[in-house]
């Protein structure tokens, strides 16, 4: 007596056949489905037989990280530990608990050129395997089975609104170059790593060298302080800031300050989570990297101007935010060529 089973297999045979298909070529293809679902509750069972998770993360005082907590464990009952610190530190520990084999994390959260500079140079990730959201990422940020990117940090120019009229606004990041704006642009340091150094590779690639040695005569000021600087253009002591993170439009909310973004698009910088090798809880770790792209944690993520990856319509975002994540990417700084940007930064901004 055939068992169901069977009985399918048949039905999907003789339909098969119909169309000149054999049962060994879509079989696979409609079982695939139901086989995946079940390795990962097998996951999630492992996950949360392990309990714990370790994230090391370079955004220090990122909101999100708390609701990260609070909601994994509320639903899956395992412990997210994070420790953050600049990316530098980051690299460098996993570096050296990778080296003494004394692996304590189970996954980094960094920015692309480092994570890209840790797998070419110290080799410290192996691959994060399938992903159920895989196929929802957005199509400028693919995974590559080893960076996932979970969210980026998308940069325009800060405007005072009491000293720049709408007609002056800047519209291109050429129209930055106007005489108008001579000894009046507060500026990240384009010379060094972060922001600044983000905007001047971007635009260097775009415009090239003659751009940037027109704004360099532009006299522009040069401080590292980020959230100082973006007080300064509010109390109008600049007009105008660069390169301004959108993160900062909630906080400066209610003052005299608007993000402007550029027709060219805006610049940014994308973070990634990788799996650590040889990672002490390598279920809850891939466990939580399929968290991060989710509509909870992306959702989370767009409230705080930080754009998401995943192409999942969100809700709860305020209407500035969400207009402006919708601008087009401009482009990123390059691992291979950052020391190269650096230096002829330096030359041209003396």
């Amino acid at each position: 007596m055939a068992t169901p089973d069977r009985e399918k297999r048949a039905r999907i045979t003789r339909r098969a056949t119909v169309f000149g298909l054999t049962a060994s070529s879509i079989l696979p293809s409609i079982m695939a489905p139901s086989r995946a679902e079940g390795e990962w509750s097998s996951l999630v069972a492992a996950a949360k037989k392990e309990g714990r998770v370790v994230l090391y993360s370079a955004f220090v005082g990122l909101a999100a990280h708390k609701e990260l907590k609070n909601d994994f464990e509320s639903a899956y009952g395992i412990t997210v530990d994070i420790l953050e610190a600049r990316a530098s530190e980051v690299r460098e520990r996993i570096r050296i608990e990778q080296a003494a084999g004394r692996n304590a994390a189970d996954v980094s959260e960094n920015g692309r050129t480092t994570t890209t500079l840790q797998i070419k140079e110290e080799r410290v990730f192996e691959p994060h395997g399938p992903l159920p959201s895989l196929g929802r990422l957005k199509t400028d940020f693919p995974s590559d089975g080893m960076r996932l990117p979970v969210f980026a940090i998308v940069y325009g120019i800060l405007a005072n609104t009491m000293l720049v009229k709408p007609a002056d606004e800047p519209k291109s990041w050429l129209d930055l170059t106007d005489p108008r704006w001579k000894g009046k642009i507060l500026s990240d340091d384009l010379r060094t790593l972060g922001g600044g150094g983000v905007l001047f590779s971007v635009l260097q690639d775009l415009y090239g060298r003659a751009f940037h040695e027109k704004l360099a005569q532009q006299d522009l000021k040069f401080s590292r302080e980020i959230p100082a600087n973006e007080r300064r253009i509010a109390r109008g002591e600049y007009p105008l800031y660069i390169p301004d993170s959108l993160t900062s439009l909630l906080e400066l909310k209610g003052l005299p300050v608007k993000f402007i973004a550029p027709k060219e698009g805006l610049p940014y910088v994308g973070y990634d989570l990788a799996l650590l090798k040889n990672a002490p809880h390598p279920n809850a770790a891939r466990l939580l990297m399929e968290y991060y792209l989710g509509k909870t944690m992306q959702q989370n993520l767009a409230r705080l101007g930080l754009l998401p990856t995943t192409a999942d319509a969100l809700t709860g975002v305020d209407p500035a935010v969400a207009q402006i994540e919708t601008t087009k990417l401009l482009g990123t700084t390059d691992p291979e060529r950052m020391n190269e940007m650096l230096s002829l930064a330096q030359q041209i901004y003396r």
